[in-house]
């Protein structure tokens, strides 16, 4: 799971002395707007957090430390338990554990920076805090949650594992445990605030096909309905309980994700059926909600990448529609894996776009993306590469030689 959360386009005033992040200003000589754009403090864990689907509960999706599980620790004791990472903030202390944040903000593009989760939470949130919330390391208002209630997913991507995917699960003959109780815990606590939640992030698994969001959401349209929602979905099913109540709030952004068209499609997304998305993108964008795309650039699509850019665009879809990010894990399917003349020809690529100036988060991910390119600190293997094709195709009964020839014949 790659998760690319809260990648937006930010411009720096050169009159005013402001930051602008999307339209929203931060003052800073205002003394809080100053706290929270400091480098080394977030607001995120005063104010959320995000659970994974066997229980894990970490600050955020770019965050590697799990505070706790919900198996064995209540959400509160949790939420207590992290008070020990905020006093290290309040004390100006660098966090390891958030260097992705960090890493982001420093390779931001010269013209449109990438704002990280960090920023992107300190501009949603801020405005509806206590101003003395950060007074000390105990203080938390929950405002915004991330949550993965299961690995419930009708798709077996070739990058995801079982934590995400039930799918990958029932592949790999791993039994699927169930445990309400730790659910239960987490519900009654998100159902007791509710209204104060801000931003939501519904995430899987497929969230379209869990009863929990089902649940979460009717109460929501009651007590919060113009709470912001962000759903990271396959776009698979738009038949369903959740669907229907998605399109009955007014601040849903759809963050749908893909990575190539048509054959390459079905194969990446195995069980996915081409037609099927483009079919229910159309019934999405009949909502008039915001739409984007989240894409993951792998061996897989180091060329056709630009070819399924091209066809979303000629749909219609902005610039600002795109967030394109490398793939880290699995690293047998790492781009880093193509022979050194292969990844000249895709810095070339990307070079080219560039200077196009597409502009918006679009330049801003191609310039992300052929940053990450120049790295020379991954042990490549392009046979671990060929080994991981070979082993799912005689799983799945497909044939990856068929689907991605150029591949076959320019790195094998």
């Amino acid at each position: 799971m790659n998760s690319l959360l809260g990648i937006h386009y930010t411009k720096t005033s050169k009159i005013s002395g402001h930051k602008i992040y999307v339209g929203v200003f931060f003052n800073l000589n205002s003394a809080m707007s100053r706290r929270v754009l400091d480098k080394n403090f977030c607001v995120i864990p005063w104010t959320g957090f995000e659970v994974e689907p066997n229980g894990d509960v970490k600050n955020c999706i770019i965050s590697k430390e799990v505070i706790g599980n919900l198996k064995k620790e209540s959400i509160q004791e949790i939420i207590a338990k992290n008070s020990n990472l905020r006093k290290k903030m309040l004390d100006g202390q660098f966090p390891q554990n958030c260097e992705g944040c960090y890493l982001q903000e420093k390779h931001r593009s010269k013209d449109f920076e990438s704002i990280s989760s960090r920023l992107y939470y300190a501009r949603e949130i801020t405005p509806h805090i206590s101003k003395d919330l950060f007074a000390n390391e105990e203080n938390f208002e929950l405002r915004h949650v991330d949550v993965r209630w299961s690995n419930a997913c009708n798709y077996a991507c070739v990058y995801c594992e079982p934590l995400y995917s039930s799918k990958w699960q029932l592949e790999l003959g791993e039994k699927i445990e169930k445990d309400q109780n730790s659910k239960d815990n987490l519900k009654k606590y998100l159902y007791s605030n509710i209204k104060n939640l801000k931003n939501i992030y519904l995430a899987g698994g497929e969230p379209m096909l869990m009863k929990e969001n089902k649940e979460f959401l009717e109460l929501l349209l009651k007590e919060n309905p113009n709470a912001n929602i962000r759903v990271n979905t396959n776009l698979s099913k738009t038949q369903t309980g959740v669907f229907d109540l998605l399109c009955k709030f007014k601040n849903v952004h759809w963050t749908i994700s893909v990575e190539s068209i048509e054959k390459e499609f079905e194969y990446i997304r195995f069980h996915g059926v081409w037609k099927d998305f483009l079919d229910n993108l159309e019934v999405i964008r009949k909502n008039n909600q915001k739409i984007s795309f989240n894409m993951l650039y792998f061996v897989l699509n180091y060329k056709s990448i630009f070819n399924t850019i091209d066809f979303f665009r000629s749909l219609g879809f902005h610039n600002n529609s795109f967030v394109l990010g490398p793939l880290y894990e699995p690293s047998k399917l790492n781009i880093l894996n193509l022979p050194n003349k292969v990844l000249e020809e895709c810095r070339n690529l990307f070079q080219k776009e560039i200077d196009k100036k597409p502009g918006f988060l679009l330049q801003n991910s191609y310039e992300n993306v052929l940053n990450y390119l120049t790295q020379t600190d991954f042990h490549a293997n392009i046979e671990l590469t060929k080994q991981q094709l070979n082993l799912m195709d005689k799983r799945r009964n497909i044939d990856s030689r068929k689907v991605f020839q150029q591949l076959y014949k320019e790195a094998f």
